[in-house]
């Protein structure tokens, strides 16, 4: 049984409720602000999927290339739209979003800056895309195929809390003179 979806939203409140999200949460992918829509039954997918295209196309939301994905934050003008606007919301649905997005917002800067991914090529093998990440720069990029998808799984887990280490080796073993 799939859990229960938020009832559709109209235009304008799938709107500001995308703003406000943004505005607390920072730049985002569309999978971190599905996960927190979703997660504290604010909007579903599809108001979502709705919501960002359209303010992208209004021009009250950038949509930038970041190497995890594209990263979705509000424009000025999506910001003025939101302080005119935000009253339009209940008072409780802007407190949940405020109240919950320090902790969310930690949690996807985190992976931005240590994004890791699995995928499955051609040949069925499965590869782990590392990346170490500063503001839009990737500092690290590795793939490593693996043969086994819990493996992968387990690699994109643990690279965030041992990217610095995987660097810092890297560094030293390329930067040795050999005597």
């Amino acid at each position: 049984m799939l859990p229960n979806q938020p009832a559709l939203l109209d235009e304008t409140d799938r709107k500001l409720y995308t703003l406000l999200a943004l505005r607390e949460l920072g730049g985002c992918t569309h999978t971190q602000l599905l996960y927190f829509m979703f997660e504290n039954d604010i909007m579903s997918y599809f108001d979502l999927a709705l919501a960002l295209h359209e303010l992208v196309d209004e021009g009250q939301l950038v949509r930038t290339n970041h190497p995890l994905d594209y990263l979705y934050a509000p424009t000025s003008a999506g910001l003025e739209t939101l302080s005119f606007f935000i009253n339009r919301l209940p008072h409780s649905k802007v407190v949940l979003i405020c109240d919950r997005a320090p902790a969310w917002k930690q949690r996807f800067q985190r992976e931005k800056q240590y994004a890791a991914k699995v995928t499955q090529n051609a040949s069925g093998e499965y590869v782990v895309q590392l990346n170490l990440v500063e503001g839009n720069v990737a500092r690290l990029s590795i793939d490593l195929p693996v043969p086994e998808h819990a493996m992968a799984e387990r690699m994109a887990r643990r690279w965030p809390e041992c990217a610095g280490k995987v660097y810092q080796q890297l560094l030293k073993a390329l930067c040795e003179e050999n005597e």
